[in-house]
């Protein structure tokens, strides 16, 4: 490690920031969706398109083309394959909302000293960074993208449910699991359980996959609602490392 190294470190935050204000701005939906022709489309109509600065989104289109986001031909601007596959919202390995999501908690990283000294967390609506709303619908959304991006293939791969009939998805969120394990398993059955806010998401998802017949949204808190019984399957997914270990004993 050296000066120039460590300057970079510092710097890190902006390609972030770029990342971030890219996906906020629209910019690879806007290129994706208006950009069809090889050529791309010019920096000047994106910045009308957006409503920009002209000078400004020229400086901020050419630093995505240096991070390799937006690729650049006679001034005109299209995106790049990884955009394309990755940053356009609909698409199967979208990660746009958990980009999102951590990104939101850049207050609180920006006050790491303070709260190292307080020992304490700040959530980004806490902050007044984002709004409760958006910060709870980018959560869900990104977990979400967790799952579509990868893990949720990697869960089926790994994990043997031809034989099982019923599954407890704990803390299920949006269903992203029970709905990557229902598509593998059309004998499977699973019952979601988790608060109103998660399951509004949940709702659209399990209608947009045609698996309401396989699965069941059950909205309460896990630790005071009865889920019932007969499952010969629990999943237990982003749960157990937001508890404390008296509360995971008691789950177990």
């Amino acid at each position: 490690m050296n000066p120039e190294s460590l300057n970079a470190m510092s710097r890190n935050f902006w390609n972030s920031a770029i990342l971030r204000a890219g996906l906020k701005l629209d910019v690879f939906g806007l290129l994706e969706n208006n950009g069809s022709k090889a050529a791309g489309i010019s920096g000047s109509e994106l910045s009308e398109i957006i409503g920009a600065d002209d000078r400004f989104l020229h400086a901020f289109l050419e630093a995505c083309v240096a991070l390799g986001l937006l690729e650049q031909q006679d001034g005109s601007y299209r995106n790049s394959p990884a955009a394309s596959s990755f940053l356009i919202k609909g698409k199967d390995q979208y990660v746009g909302d958990l980009i999102l999501h951590i990104t939101n908690h850049w207050e609180g990283w920006g006050r790491l000293d303070q709260l190292v000294k307080e020992g304490k967390t700040l959530l980004p609506f806490e902050a007044g960074f984002v709004d409760v709303p958006t910060y709870w619908t980018d959560y869900m959304l990104g977990q979400h993208n967790r799952a579509t991006s990868g893990q949720g293939n990697e869960l089926v791969r790994s994990v043997d449910l031809t034989h099982k009939k019923n599954m407890l998805d704990l803390g299920g969120g949006a269903a992203s699991y029970s709905i990557a394990l229902c598509r593998a398993n059309p004998g499977l059955k699973a019952v979601v359980l988790d608060q109103k806010e998660p399951l509004v998401l949940a709702r659209g998802l399990v209608d947009e996959h045609g698996l309401q017949a396989q699965i069941t949204l059950q909205e309460g808190d896990f630790n005071d609602v009865d889920p019932g019984q007969g499952y010969d399957v629990v999943l237990i997914s982003g749960v157990v490392l937001i508890k404390s270990e008296e509360e995971c004993r008691a789950l177990f």
